[in-house]
Parts: structure tokens; C-alpha cells; sequence
């Protein structure tokens, strides 16, 4: 009996060593694994870091030594040109971003990010911000992280129609339009050039397209002296631009009766005025001029070639 009892007892012994020894060794690994994945997520953290300084100082080949094209999952050329399209189109202001999270596959590692781009468009000068949340995935490279894919909204390259119809879309990302995806039409003016900008209900002015009518010049003629004679006179007059905006190059034209009783005219150009300026000392030319009863009139913009706030205020009689 006491032997049986010993015999008990020791593998008793032993089989709590056997559980407690297995117990420790699978704490010990999942410790192991988490500290790992910890290490790995700041490491791809810090390269995401450089992919972002490499971005806003227009740095191509210091981004792309960041990029695996041996096993980037999209097509590595395109994604090139993007980049390179971004750095030619746009001059890169300020990208802030906040970390999301970082899940791990085993050792590669997905990054999830929120990001604010501003930045200025070469081709009309537009200021633009654009907001995202996009998803990064890194692989291990040869001991360094390596970006081998991207997926969301279009922090880089999306300039690029081609690059912007790879990336795949992600839950949660932002579906507010960006000026990037955005195409001229009603609700997008700015982006519409001076052949399509009245077409879809724009008014082009300044070098961009608008929703409302540029401020316009308003000219007007002022008569200041008539010096006649028996047989023609010289018409003194200043002209103003009491507008908001300036005015292109206009006639102005006298309108008299001649000696005989014909009806005559005369006409002049006057070179374009800045909004509110007003140019005097001109003169102009009325040969065959002849004081009846009836008033001689001149008119700025005889031919109506000059859009104005005020078309009622053109002529005036002398």
C-alpha cells in the first residue's frame, strides 16, 4: 500500500510539472508575441513618419526607397507616376495625420490612418485642404518595413485618374468628394477652365471660374468745353470709370448736324480705364459742326462692346 501510495504521489508530482512547465512556455510565447508586434508597429509607424517628410519636401526617391516594388500588391509603375504627378501638379503645404492603429498579420502590419492635406493647385492657384482615412500595409524587407500597399482615401497620388481607380475603397473612409475626384460641373466651378465655365452656369473672371458676376465697369463721358467754329468745332471732354471692376478698350462717337442740315458723327477710341479712374484732356474732332437747335449728343461705348453695371449713363448732349 505504501508503495502504491508512492508511486501515486510521484507522478502526481510529476504531471503538475508537466502542466505547469507547458503553462509557463505558452505565457512565455504569447508575451513574446506581443512584445514583437509592439516592435513591429513602431517600426512601421517611424517608416510611415519618413514616407510623410519624403512627401511634403517632394522628395520622390527618398519616398519611394520607402516602397517595396518587388511585392507591392498595385501597379508599382503607376503608382510612380502618381507620386511624380502629385509633385508636378500640386505644391504640398502641410499633411497632418493622427495614427488610427496598427493590426498585425503576422509580420506584416496594416496601418490605419486619418490625415488633413492642404495644398495648392500649380494649374489655377486654388488653396485646397482634403480630408481622408486611409489603410497602409507593410512587409518585412529584407529586415526593414516596406510599404506594399495602400487602400481608402487618396493621400498620395491622386492626381492621377489611373492611380485613384486602383486603390481600393475601405470601411469608414470619407466619402465627402475631394477636389481631387471632383470634375467641373454646377457644384464644382473652381475647377472648371474659361472654355467650360459658362456652360455649367459660371461667370469667368480673375483667371478662375465663379457662381456670381464679377464686379463691372461703369463709364461715363463728361463734357467740358466746345470750341467752334464756321465750319467745325473741338469737342473737350474726360471720361470715368466709376465701376467696381476695369473696362476694356471702348469708342466713343459725337453725334451733330452739319451746315447742310445732314446728320454727321465722329468717333474716337479711349484706351481701357482701372476701376475708378478718370482721364480728362481729350479731344475730339467734329468737322462740319454746326450749333442748331437741336442738341448734339456723345456717347462712351458706342458700340456697346463693354459689359456694364449701368448702360443708362453713357450719353450726354452738348
Amino acid at each position: 500500500m505504501k508503495l502504491n501510495y508512492a508511486v501515486k504521489l510521484c507522478l502526481s508530482l510529476i504531471l503538475v510539472c508537466l502542466f505547469t512547465t507547458t503553462g509557463f512556455c505558452d505565457s512565455s510565447y504569447d508575451r513574446e508575441m506581443i512584445v514583437k508586434d509592439k516592435t513591429r508597429a513602431v517600426q512601421v509607424e517611424g517608416v510611415f513618419k519618413e514616407l510623410m517628410a519624403a512627401y511634403e519636401d517632394e522628395d520622390a526617391r527618398g519616398f519611394l526607397d520607402l516602397v517595396s516594388d518587388e511585392r507591392f500588391r498595385q501597379d508599382y509603375i503607376t503608382f510612380t507616376d502618381a507620386l511624380y504627378s502629385d509633385f508636378r501638379n500640386y505644391e504640398i503645404h502641410n499633411v497632418d495625420y493622427w495614427i488610427d492603429r496598427v493590426v498585425p498579420d503576422h509580420v506584416k502590419q496594416f496601418l490605419y490612418v486619418r490625415w488633413e492635406k492642404r495644398y495648392e493647385n500649380l494649374d489655377d492657384g486654388q488653396q485646397l485642404t482634403q480630408q481622408g482615412f486611409s489603410r497602409f500595409l507593410f512587409d518585412e524587407v529584407d529586415g526593414k518595413y516596406l510599404l506594399v500597399e495602400l487602400a481608402g482615401n487618396h493621400l498620395w497620388g491622386a492626381s492621377l485618374q489611373e492611380w485613384r481607380e486602383e486603390v481600393p475603397q475601405i470601411s469608414g473612409q470619407e466619402t465627402v468628394q475631394s477636389s481631387a475626384d471632383a470634375v467641373c460641373d454646377a457644384q464644382n466651378l473652381s475647377l472648371c477652365d474659361g472654355a467650360n465655365c459658362s456652360s455649367n452656369g459660371g461667370y469667368w473672371y480673375g483667371g478662375s471660374c465663379h457662381g456670381t458676376p464679377a464686379g463691372q465697369p461703369d463709364l461715363v463721358v463728361r463734357v467740358l468745353d466746345l470750341m467752334a467754329s464756321s465750319s467745325d468745332a473741338t469737342l473737350y471732354y474726360e471720361v470715368e470709370n466709376s465701376g467696381v471692376a476695369d473696362s476694356t478698350a471702348c469708342q466713343i462717337e459725337a453725334a451733330y448736324m452739319e451746315m447742310s442740315g445732314a446728320p454727321a458723327t465722329a468717333s474716337d477710341s479711349v484706351a481701357s480705364l482701372t476701376a475708378g479712374e478718370t482721364r480728362s484732356g481729350l479731344t475730339l474732332y467734329l468737322p462740319g459742326y454746326y450749333s442748331g437747335p437741336d442738341p448734339s449728343e456723345v456717347t462712351i461705348d458706342s458700340t456697346n462692346g463693354v459689359p456694364e453695371s449701368d448702360e443708362t449713363n453713357n450719353t450726354v448732349n452738348f
